[in-house]
């Protein structure tokens, strides 16, 4: 048989495999960083509505 077949073929097996868990990470950390940003979002409009209660209430 020949080794050089079974070789390339391993290594082209294996380079699939580590492109689809690049893929995968990619898409990971996409969607972690976009859940973050909901919560930040949040975060900045309820210290704006908190800030405008304040200004309104002659506090700053």
């Amino acid at each position: 048989m020949n080794y050089e077949w079974i070789i390339s073929v391993g290594l082209a097996a294996t380079l699939i495999v580590v492109i689809l868990v690049l893929v995968a990470i990619i898409i990971y950390q996409r969607w972690r960083i976009g859940d973050q940003n909901v919560f930040i979002e949040r975060f900045i409009r309820q210290n704006e509505e908190l800030r405008q209660k304040l200004k309104n209430a002659g506090i700053i």
